[in-house]
C-alpha cells in the first residue's frame, strides 16, 4: 500500500507518483505507455516541474491503480505562504 501523504504541492504529488511507480517496478516509460502519455510528462510530474491537466492526472493515477481523493484537512490551518 502506498503511504497516504497529503498532497499540498507539485513536489509532494510528484513524490507520490514516483513512489507508486517504483513500488510497481516500472520505468517512467512503462507508466507513460500504460497511461497513454509521453514519458517527459511523467518525468516533469515526478520532479514537481508541472502538474498535468486533471483528466491526464487521473489517467496517470489509474495506471498506478490509485484514486484521487479530496478530504478535509487533518493538520494545521491553511497558510497560503506555504504554497
Amino acid at each position: 500500500m502506498v503511504r497516504q501523504t497529503p498532497i499540498r504541492s507539485a513536489r509532494t504529488l510528484g513524490a507520490a507518483v514516483y513512489a507508486a511507480r517504483k513500488k510497481m517496478g516500472w520505468r517512467q516509460s512503462d507508466l507513460a505507455r500504460r497511461a497513454s502519455v509521453r514519458q517527459q510528462l511523467i518525468s516533469d510530474l515526478e520532479n514537481g516541474i508541472r502538474i498535468p491537466r486533471l483528466d491526464t492526472m487521473v489517467k496517470v493515477l489509474a495506471a498506478l491503480d490509485l484514486d484521487l481523493k479530496v478530504a478535509p484537512r487533518q493538520a494545521r490551518p491553511f497558510d497560503p505562504s506555504v504554497y
